[in-house]
Formats: C-alpha cells, structure tokens, sequence
C-alpha cells in the first residue's frame, strides 16, 4: 500500500469517526461527561486527519508540515464533519492538479557583454554603453581591468557625459586606473587648449563680423576647460572668470543671444553667485533659450536659496520633457513633497 492510499484511508478513518462523535453528541444530549469526553475524541480525529491530509498535498504545500498541518487543524477543529469534508472534495483534488504543481525554476546566467575596447566598437545590442553602464562599471567593478576598459570606453561619449565618469575614476582606489582617468581628462584638457591657440593665432585675421563668435567660442572654451575637473580650486575659478570675461564680451556686441545669457547663469552658478545666475537665466529665458532648459538650473537656485516652495514650481517648469534620471528622480521626490 503506497503512502497515497493509507493517508486517504487515514483521512476516511478520521471522518467516520468524527461523524460518529457528532451523531452520539447530538443523541446524549447536553451533559459535561460526555461532552468532554467527545471534545476529546473529535480533537483526536482531527489530529489523525491533520496528519493524514498532509501526505495528500503536493510537496510545495505541505512544507513546512508543522505550519501546514496546524492549518488543517485549525480549520476543522471548529466545522466538525463538515471542515473535513470540504478539504476532502474541494482543496485536495485542486491542488493535486498537475497545472498547480510548482516546477523548479531553472536559473539562468545570461553572458553580460564585454566593454568595447575601442571608442567605436558596438554594443551587443547594436548600440553603444551608455554613461549609466560605465558608471556601474566603475563603482562596482572588483577588477581593476573592468574599470580601466570602462575608462576606455568614456572615448565613445560626449564629453558631458564622459567627464563626470573621467572624475568618478579619481577617486578609484588603484593607481592605474586613476592615473588612466587622470590621462583622459588631460587629454581632453590640451585638446581644447589646442583649440583656443588657435583661435588666438587667427583672432588678428578676423573679420569684425567673427569677432562675436570668436568671444562665444573662447567662453565655451574656458568653461569646458573649468568643467572638466582635472583643474581644482583657484586655477578653476581662474577658468571661470576668463569664461565670463569672454561672455560679458560677447553680449557687448549681441546683448540678446540666449545662449551666451544662459553660459552666464551657469558660470555665476557655479560660482555661487545665485542671484547673478537667476537673474542670467531669466534673461536667457527672454532671448529665446526653452524655459524646460533653464528650469532644472532655477530649481537648483531656489533649493541653494532655501526657497523650497519655488523647487517644486521650478521643477515643473521643466515639462514633461525627456529628462536625465536625476532630474526625473528630483522631480517625483518633489512632487510628493
């Protein structure tokens, strides 16, 4: 006789017995002894049935068998017969059904791609690791050799997104690895001298004409060259100022370009100068840059100023735009506020 076959004659046994129990309660009547002594029997069917229906569910739900087991009891302890039956012709069968039955999972480990190790090598899914993946790469990478192709890879980015992770790599515990970031900033940073040289050299052949944009292609110069990072303290407040030096330059001979009211706002952000900047990027705002651009910068300014009502205002002027992670993470922190 397999287990199957004695658990249900168990169960059966333990049903005929508390139909027994409750028939000769039910023509005894009211009196203590006897009904001591069926609350005793009935506790005892209701165990051996407990016990019994366990060996009937599938494995998945009968462990683990204690909690399982206390479940069955204490659903017919109070519905005498009728518990015992409802789980005979109603539970049972439906979780014996083969569909019910849990199946193992099996793991799978899929192949992570490999970093590319040159500037314009694809993605395994045709595209190009983005400066989320790089970053991931370089904060938790346990082998040093991850993180410096990781480095390597910030060649196929823009440098907005490269040079925060360029920074990020300064700060890596191995030499090789900071020395190699350290490399690239540099590298980007004689790039852009380079550029300004120049500029510089042809500044006596210029037409009066360019003279506007050689000042707007020298402000972006320094101010690429200050956001780079590998410059620190005095030398980036230098950067700065030469930056502003060529904006304020520049909107001598075209007072309303945007984009050279909007460089301004960033610069007197960065130096702090909040009200400088606010007042920068609201003249932006009026030349014409998208307030969805400025916005985020605004929300910053207020949030530095303390002015927490005006965050969440700012935030929302923003729009529901395509934004960068950060902003959108900012934006449904605030709106919660």
């Amino acid at each position: 006789m397999t287990w199957a076959w004695l658990a249900w004659s168990l169960c059966a046994l333990a049903l005929v017995l508390d139909a027994g129990i409750t028939s000769l309660v039910l023509a005894l009547g009211s009196s203590a002894p006897p009904l001591m002594a069926a609350a005793l029997a009935h506790g005892a069917a209701c165990l051996l049935f407990s016990m019994a229906l366990i060996r009937l569910l599938p494995a998945t739900f009968g462990k683990p068998a204690f909690a399982s087991g206390l479940f069955v009891f204490m659903t017919i302890i109070f519905i005498p017969v009728l518990g015992m039956v409802g789980l005979l012709v109603s539970i049972v069968p439906l979780l014996r059904r083969p569909g019910l039955v849990a199946r193992p999972a099996r793991w799978q480990h899929p192949q992570l791609p490999a970093l590319p190790s040159q500037p314009d090598a694809p993605h395994a899914s045709g595209g190009l690791l983005g400066a989320g993946d790089l970053a991931g790469t370089l904060q938790h990478a346990k082998d040093p050799r991850k993180r410096t192709q990781a480095l390597i890879a910030t060649l196929a980015l823009e440098d907005a997104h490269a040079v925060p992770l360029l920074r990020l790599a300064l700060k890596d515990p191995d030499d090789e690895v900071r020395l190699l970031a350290f490399s690239l900033l540099n590298r980007k940073e004689k790039t852009i001298e380079a550029r300004m040289r120049e500029r510089y050299a042809r500044a006596g052949e210029s037409q009066p004409d360019q003279v506007f944009l050689k000042h707007k292609a020298l402000a972006h110069d320094f101010w690429e060259l200050a956001q780079l990072g590998a410059s620190q303290g005095s030398t980036q407040t230098a950067l700065c100022g030469r930056a502003l030096e060529q904006v304020q330059a520049a909107l001598q001979l075209r007072p309303h370009d945007g984009g050279l009211h909007f460089l301004r706002g960033q610069i007197h952000l960065k130096a702090r100068q909040l009200d400088a900047a606010s007042d920068a990027l609201e003249a932006a705002c009026r030349c014409g840059v998208d307030m969805r651009q400025a916005a985020p910068l605004l929300a910053e300014i207020a949030f530095r100023k303390r002015h927490y009502a005006d965050v969440k205002y700012h935030l929302k002027r923003a729009g529901s735009r395509k934004a960068p992670a950060t902003l959108s993470s900012a934006s449904a922190y605030w709106d919660g506020v």
